[in-house]
C-alpha cells in the first residue's frame, strides 16, 4: 500500500515497534515461555496512546449497527486516510477474529485501510502457542477472496531485551518479583509499564 507506506502514522507504528525491547522472566510463565503478552499489549497501549492514537476505538465508529466490538488502535492521517490496527499475540483463532474485524470496519465504511501486528518467529516461539507472521500471511493469503479490507501486516522482533527481574525493587522477594509482573490487571500492567519506561524501551 504506497499510500500508507507513505504516511507518517505508519511510520509511528513502525517507530513504536523498534522502539520496544523484549521484556523477558525465566520461569514465571509456563515453560518454556518467558515473555507475557499483557506486558507486550501495554506497552503499545501507553506507545501509541503516547503518539495520539485512539486506544480500543469501536469497529462500528458511526454506530451503524448494534455492535459494540472494538479494535486495538486507530488514526486519521492529515490526509483523511482512516487506519485502523489490530496486535494479535494469541492463538490462530485469535487471529481470525481480528480478520473478521477488520472486514467489519471496512463493510461499515469505518475504516479505509489496516495494519495488523504480529510476532516474528522468534518471539512467537518465547510467548505461547501464537501465530508468527509468516503462518499468518500465509493463511491471509489462502483466504485473500474473504478479506475485504486494504491491509499491511507488520512483524516484532527486537534486538533489545530487558529482564524484568533486573528492574524492580532489589529488596523484592522472586516470588514478589514474579506476582509483581503476572498481574492480569490492564490498569496494574499500564501503571508498571509507565514506572519502567526508561528500561522497557530503547
Amino acid at each position: 500500500m504506497r499510500i500508507l507506506g507513505e504516511a507518517e502514522e505508519f511510520a509511528e507504528i513502525i517507530s513504536c515497534l523498534e522502539s520496544m525491547k523484549t521484556p523477558h522472566m525465566k520461569d514465571a510463565w509456563r515453560d518454556p515461555y518467558d515473555v507475557s503478552q499483557t506486558l507486550l499489549n501495554s506497552m503499545l497501549d501507553y506507545k501509541l496512546e503516547e503518539m495520539g492514537w485512539e486506544v480500543q476505538p469501536r469497529i462500528d465508529a458511526e454506530r451503524k449497527t448494534q455492535s459494540n466490538m472494538k479494535g486495538d488502535f486507530s488514526k486519521t492521517t492529515c490526509d483523511g486516510l482512516r487506519i485502523y490496527v489490530e496486535v494479535e499475540f494469541g492463538n490462530v483463532a485469535s487471529m481470525f477474529r481480528d480478520l473478521y474485524k477488520f472486514n467489519l470496519a471496512y463493510s461499515l465504511n469505518s475504516y479505509d485501510c489496516g495494519i495488523f501486528v504480529l510476532p516474528g518467529k522468534k518471539l512467537s516461539k518465547r510467548i505461547d502457542t501464537v501465530q508468527d507472521l509468516t503462518k499468518a500471511k500465509q493463511l491471509i493469503i489462502d483466504g485473500r477472496d474473504f478479506i475485504n479490507i486494504p491491509l499491511v501486516l507488520v512483524g516484532i522482533e527486537s534486538d533489545h531485551e530487558v529482564d524484568l527481574r533486573e528492574i524492580v525493587n532489589p529488596s523484592m522477594t522472586t516470588e514478589e518479583v514474579t506476582k509483581y509482573w503476572k498481574t492480569q490487571s490492564t490498569t496494574k500492567m499500564r501503571d508498571r509499564v509507565i514506572s519502567h519506561k526508561d528500561d522497557l524501551f530503547v
